[in-house]
């Protein structure tokens, strides 16, 4: 999962640096241009290092790049787990454990069979909505 750098020619070199010093100078009106400059040179940069199998950015700590999009993705336990440790994930947060960390419960990833019927008439007119009564109300106190 390492990056690997681009090989830039002279030709390029000498645009980056062109670049790199157009973006320099301060004051009103050159300030647009600097701008405008610097996005240029991060656009290309970025271009580059994607065109090269790298990311868009550079990844920080706890991600990682994912060479198929060109993201940065977030690491399990954010690759703080030691060897012979794994990152256990659960809704309270995530930590190193040692050993094999065991899958409690997978999704089959179909479909899931609703209960759910459709409407196939609108609801006759003389007839309100129901009411729902909960069961405390429905029975009355004890005695």
């Amino acid at each position: 999962m390492g990056q690997t750098m681009a090989r830039i020619g002279p030709e390029g070199l000498a645009l980056v640096l062109a670049a790199l010093l157009g973006g320099c100078k301060t004051g009103s009106p050159s300030t647009v241009a600097g701008a405008l400059t610097m996005t240029g040179a991060a656009i290309g940069a970025a271009a580059v290092s994607r065109a090269s199998g790298g990311c868009i950015a550079m990844c920080t700590t706890g991600t990682s790049c994912n060479p198929n999009t060109g993201l940065c993705e977030r690491l399990a336990c954010e690759g703080q787990c030691e060897a012979g440790y794994q990152c256990a994930e659960t809704y309270s947060g995530a930590r190193c454990v040692r050993g094999e960390v065991e899958i409690v419960a997978k999704a089959d990833g179909g479909t899931p069979a609703l209960p759910v019927g459709p409407v196939l008439q609108a609801p006759d007119s003389n007839h309100t909505a129901p009411t729902i009564v909960p069961a405390a109300e429905q029975r009355p106190p004890p005695k």
